[in-house]
């Protein structure tokens, strides 16, 4: 079974292949932008360490972002208001994208990682609140 490991004892590990679509979706909103086509290129620039690590170093967060979400999509028989992948994913890459072109190539700490997370699965969540 294709798993990535959980820090969460409770959590089912997140699934490698939802693992992948989510690397993706973080992925392209940290590299992408509609309005400035040189903002990977920015971005990548700031970091000053190569794109792979980049990925590899955003890509850590998974694991916690399932950890926060897999308890709810558990304890829920409902249907959610959006598309995960695009709403939280996409979005806590762009976070991590503007954070590097406004802090000189550095990274939030995981802790600020963490509550970005949060609030845009609370948001996800709650779209009318």
């Amino acid at each position: 079974m294709n798993t990535v490991t959980t820090a969460v004892p409770d959590v089912i590990p997140l699934p490698a292949a939802l693992a992948a679509v989510w690397g993706a979706f973080l992925f392209e909103g940290l590299l992408t932008s509609d309005r400035d086509p040189l903002y990977n290129q920015q971005v990548l620039d700031s970091w000053g360490q190569g794109c792979i690590e980049l990925v590899i170093e955003t890509t850590v967060c998974l694991t916690e972002l399932w950890n926060q979400v897999a308890i709810i999509w558990n304890n829920n028989d409902a249907d959610f208001p959006g598309v995960f992948e695009y709403e939280v994913v996409s979005r806590l890459g762009e976070y991590l994208g503007r954070h590097l072109l406004t802090h000189d190539g550095y990274l939030p700490s995981r802790e600020h990682i963490h509550e970005v997370m949060h609030q845009l699965i609370q948001d996800f969540l709650a779209p009318d609140a």
